[in-house]
């Protein structure tokens, strides 16, 4: 931290934000919302740190899905479930090297149970999905920030509907996709791109527990909402130029890879 500040925060940020990434990611949005400490880590400090076993196990879902589903875009069809169980193995190999568990996680258990949770989702939601777009970029001028807004969209389906797909320990809330900003920020993406209202919003909710539990989370989104979103990412993005940077303490924090540095802040 001391070598870090050397230089102000403000100064350090405006070359982060303007000239390594020209843009404002979905992702920093819901950082800096979750934690400005933790932002400042990440993207300031440029400090990455390894994934957890949740993580790890959210993202190589991630990748089976969209294996399962830029197929099925063609296909029609999904993946048998034994080809994608042997799929996820793939991707859980590859990504389980780098992840940092904590004392007593089994990294076995946490592979053990992305099988359940995918023979689950194979099982309840995956066949009444036809996707149009699979992990669909964007990169869009936002009301009220001077830089783009880039993220990627899970899936859109054939009903025009935007599906994002979350791995948890915790049931959802049932109101959760009515207030989410990640699907704020996709129906604002959708409707600069296609010039028109999405049909809805959804979470496709996989919740680890001992018998696997799938949520589906509807929610739609007014002018308002977007409206709403764009002066947020204003907001954010002008605390960010002026160095704005604290901890927000929270049940996150014990699976921050950042905490041990947040102690001594």
């Amino acid at each position: 931290m001391a070598e870090a500040d050397s230089e102000s925060s403000s100064d350090r940020q405006v070359g982060a934000i303007s000239t390594i990434r020209p843009h404002l990611s979905v992702s920093q949005l819901k950082m800096y919302l979750r934690c400005p400490l933790q932002y400042f880590f990440r993207y300031v400090c440029d400090l990455k740190s390894p994934p957890t076993g949740g993580l790890t196990l959210g993202r190589t879902i991630h990748q089976t899905l969209n294996d399962n589903y830029r197929q099925k875009m063609k296909t029609g069809h999904d993946i048998i479930v034994p080809h994608i169980t042997e799929l996820f193995s793939e991707h859980w190999e590859r990504e389980v090297r780098e992840t940092e568990f904590k004392d007593g996680e089994s990294p076995g258990k946490f592979k053990d149970d992305g099988v359940g949770l995918l023979k689950a989702y194979f099982d309840q939601v995956a066949p009444g999905v036809q996707p149009v777009e699979v992990e669909l970029e964007f990169l869009i001028d936002t009301p009220g920030t001077r830089l783009p807004l880039k993220g990627y969209i899970d899936l859109i389906d054939d009903q025009g509907c935007i599906i994002d797909h979350k791995t948890t320990k915790r049931s959802f809330p049932e109101n959760t996709a009515e207030k989410d900003v990640q699907l704020t920020a996709y129906s604002l993406a959708f409707r600069t791109l296609y010039g028109q209202e999405e049909k809805g919003v959804r979470l496709d909710v996989m919740v680890r527990n001992k018998q696997p539990k799938i949520q589906q989370l509807d929610g739609t989104r007014t002018q308002a909402d977007i409206d709403r979103f764009a002066r947020l990412a204003g907001q954010v993005e002008n605390a960010i130029r002026s160095g704005v940077y604290y901890p927000n303490e929270s049940y996150m924090c014990g699976i921050c890879g950042y905490q041990g540095m947040c102690e001594k802040w």
